[in-house]
């Protein structure tokens, strides 16, 4: 049975990004340190444990970051940098400057499409990058909350004006949850805590494109409804700053 040209395109997308084979110390300090991450966590992370994993010595890792806080800086935007421009750059050619809405469905697979990419790319982080997100989230990192509430915030906010535009019959209030929880669905995908549903006959990447194909279609469903009205919610937002 023919692959859906859905998944062909994603696959395609896959196979360009090859992968790298020469590191400088730099890229082995930023490996290291996402190796040390998505195995224990920010919280206990080290200075001499990135420069014991990337056989190098402080001096190198302060002369390239400055800080620890500079170095997990500079490897979450590494690929939260790469992953928002392939967004964007969707995003961009689906308005193409036009202020008339876009489909629904389209602005979703700009959004969802480039994190399943990456996170089946290990050139760019692969699924180790993603449980650095997934512990982020769950440690309630600094360092990601406020790349996201600033470096990315314009484009997260472009995202979900193309999703409200889509979406006339819901309220601003609404598309925000909405949009908030189909992140959350997506960061556990991304993680890879959903593996156990591939079957044997599937290799990686029809897995992953199975899995946005399928999240879209979540994501596009959970966006269908109506708004509903629950008591208090008025006095809720009544109380917001």
């Amino acid at each position: 049975m023919p692959l859906p040209f859905f998944t062909l395109r994603l696959l395609y997308q896959i196979k360009q990004l090859r992968p790298m084979t020469v590191l400088s110390t730099k890229e082995r300090i930023l490996n290291s340190t996402e190796e040390l991450v998505a195995e224990s966590g920010f919280c206990d992370l080290t200075m001499r444990q990135i420069s014991t994993r990337a056989n190098t010595n402080l001096a190198a890792i302060n002369y390239h970051f400055g800080s620890k806080q500079s170095l997990i800086n500079h490897m979450l935007e590494r690929r939260l940098d790469t992953l928002f421009a392939m967004r964007l750059k969707r995003l961009d050619e689906l308005e193409n400057g036009s202020q008339q809405p876009c489909i629904l469905q389209q602005v979703l697979e700009a959004f969802i499409e480039p994190a399943l990419i990456i996170s089946n790319n290990e050139r760019m982080g692969g699924r180790r990058f993603m449980k650095i997100l997934a512990r982020a989230y769950a440690e309630r990192s600094d360092f990601l909350h406020e790349l996201l509430s600033s470096r990315y915030a314009d484009v997260i906010k472009r995202f979900a004006a193309a999703i409200a535009r889509a979406c006339p019959h819901l309220d601003e209030q609404t598309v925000f949850w909405r949009f908030h929880f189909i992140m959350g669905a997506l960061t556990y995908v991304m993680a890879d805590f959903g593996a156990a549903t591939k079957t044997s006959h599937m290799t990686e990447q029809e897995f992953f494109a199975t899995c946005s194909r399928q999240l879209v279609d979540f994501a596009q469903a959970s966006l269908s409804g109506q708004a509903m009205d629950y008591p208090g919610d008025q006095a809720s937002a009544s109380s917001q700053p």
